[in-house]
């Protein structure tokens, strides 16, 4: 049986490892600057993807405007709908999980 495990702590803990970072010229980061690092890339990640999907869902709905279907205008809410629960995931902050 496989465990699921927060992919968090594996990054985390190889942040806080001491071997030495020549981009940064530092021997590790603080686990403190790590979640912050993580949750900003996160972040950046999410908005991108409500983004794409807000994007997304005006094309189809410039284009069910000009076609005249209401197909296309449902397909779009359909999008909209995953932009919103994208935005409330980037809202969520993720706990790490213990070992």
């Amino acid at each position: 049986m496989t465990t699921t495990t927060d992919p968090r702590i594996e990054i985390l803990s190889d942040l806080s490892e001491p071997p030495y970072n020549p981009v940064t010229e530092t021997r590790c980061v603080p686990w403190d600057e790590g979640v912050k690092l993580l949750d900003a890339y996160r972040a950046a990640v999410v908005t991108e993807v409500v983004e794409a999907l807000t994007a997304k869902a005006g094309e189809l709905s410039a284009e069910a405007q000009e076609e005249m279907r209401r197909d296309l205008e449902e397909e779009a809410q359909v999008w909209h709908e995953a932009a919103d629960v994208a935005r409330k995931l980037k809202q969520r902050k993720p706990e790490a999980q213990d070992g």
